[in-house]
């Protein structure tokens, strides 16, 4: 008898046990779906509030996924589907939607990686598989991209030709001190231009390398026709396929014609290494490594070398993202001839960066010092010999936001610079101001 009643406690203890599990077990989700596409906050309201019943059910995630997906919240429906997926790993609707995700974001690679897995499955309907092998054909298409720019503006130059801003230059002729005044063409000259600038940039996504080739050309024109100015630019840039590159190298090549003339040619290397991602902020090194040829001016000819760190922040101010930066590195002018004046350069450069969202454009701020010493004398005209010691203070400011009055992708961009160069030596003491006002629109 007394073995009876033990049993029958065990046999309500296990009845009562079951009958809790199904009370809390996840409800069907078939009669949700309705709302999916008919009022997905709705459905996402419906949905929260039998979580605490859905925790291990997959489906439960992926249908919640795809709501904020219709939603656009790539965020909210990255986090619920990952987890539809871990839950189980052949849900076949969450992982549809999960390259969805990762292809809006830009993961063009890793959305056809699933794309393609997806195809391999036996169990997928005729419809749903053309409709994945339509989206497999388009995202392919991505994975190079093509487009074109095309900005003119407007601006004034207090110094549009660059030059010093002494009145005399004190020389010294048989060892005795002379002042000369600087004739009015060799002084600076302020004037209104006109810029035009056009652009074109072909982007390729791999699975482990990315690559990126851009052309440009900038002709600013003005009434002071000795100063206009093309210049042609071409860049390659390699860099790691993650989601924060590890590295990435730039080849370059510059060409300048000022008046009419061709006065500089430039070719460079630039690469960075990222040394530590700390999450708001990334430490890397940079190398850069520049050959500078002078058309008319040979002797200037050279070879020039940059190397030092930097870091990258994301940082929230006043509740706004913003992102901040610095480099700072040793500088070394290599003179291709030995009969340059003053001979090789070395000295440091440092640059600080910031970036931030002002209302509905972004606001771009730069400040860069840069400090340059000749190693030998630059000329007995000079102060009998002296050498030449050269300090640069710059300020750039942007700001561009959407125009769409004049187009879909118009943007109008506001610019304002200040350079400020002091020198040992008189003649290469220079400074100047401008201010800019333009529209460009990509293609």
């Amino acid at each position: 008898m007394g073995k009876n009643k033990i049993s029958l406690k065990l046999f309500l203890a296990v009845l009562g046990l079951l009958v809790s599990t199904a009370s809390i077990a996840c409800p069907s989700l078939r009669n949700f779906y309705d709302l999916l596409e008919k009022d997905p906050t709705a459905l996402i309201e419906s949905l929260d509030e039998i979580l605490e019943q859905c925790y291990g059910n997959s489906e439960y995630f992926a249908l919640e996924g795809a709501a904020y997906l219709s939603l656009g919240d790539l965020l909210r429906a990255l986090e619920n589907l990952e987890r539809a997926l871990l839950l189980d790993p052949s849900n076949g609707s969450a992982a549809v939607d999960f390259a969805e995700v990762l292809y809006r974001q830009g993961q063009v690679i890793s959305a056809l990686e699933i794309n393609s897995q997806l195809l391999l499955r036996e169990d997928l309907p005729d419809d749903l598989r053309e409709a994945i092998s339509r989206r497999q054909r388009r995202w392919q298409g991505d994975t190079r991209q093509q487009s074109f720019s095309f900005g003119t503006s407007v601006g004034y130059d207090n110094n549009l030709n660059s030059a010093p801003i002494a009145e005399r230059l004190a020389l010294t002729l048989s060892g005795n001190p002379v002042l000369l005044d600087v004739s009015s063409d060799f002084r600076a000259a302020g004037a209104a231009y006109a810029r035009v600038t056009g652009g074109a940039t072909i982007l390729s996504v791999g699975q482990d390398v990315n690559s990126r080739l851009t052309g440009s050309i900038t002709g600013r024109f003005s009434e002071e026709s000795d100063y206009d100015l093309i210049q042609g630019s071409a860049r390659y840039r390699l860099s790691d396929a993650s989601d924060v590159s590890r590295w990435n190298t730039t080849f370059g090549l510059d060409h300048l014609i000022w008046g009419g003339n061709t006065v500089f040619s430039s070719a460079t290397i630039r690469a960075s290494f990222l040394f530590q991602d700390l999450g708001a902020c990334r430490i890397y090194s940079r190398l850069a490594l520049q050959y500078q040829k002078y058309k008319a001016q040979d002797l200037l000819s050279g070879y020039e070398y940059f190397l030092g760190p930097g870091s990258e922040c994301e940082l929230f101010i006043a509740g706004e993202p913003n992102r901040i930066g610095f480099e700072l590195g040793a500088l070394r002018n290599s003179a291709e001839y030995s009969s340059r004046l003053g001979g090789d350069r070395e000295g440091w450069q440092g640059n600080l960066f910031w970036q931030r969202n002002l209302g509905v454009g972004q606001l771009i701020g730069q400040y860069q010092f840069t400090e340059f010493n000749d190693e030998e004398g630059y000329s007995l005209l000079f102060k009998n010999g002296i050498s030449r010691q050269e300090h640069l203070h710059s300020v750039y400011f942007s700001y561009v936001r959407p125009l769409k009055s004049f187009g879909r992708t118009a943007q109008i961009l506001a610019t304002a610079a200040y350079h400020n160069q002091d020198s040992s030596i008189a003649l290469f003491r220079t400074r100047g101001a401008s201010l800019e006002f333009g529209v460009t629109w990509g293609f």
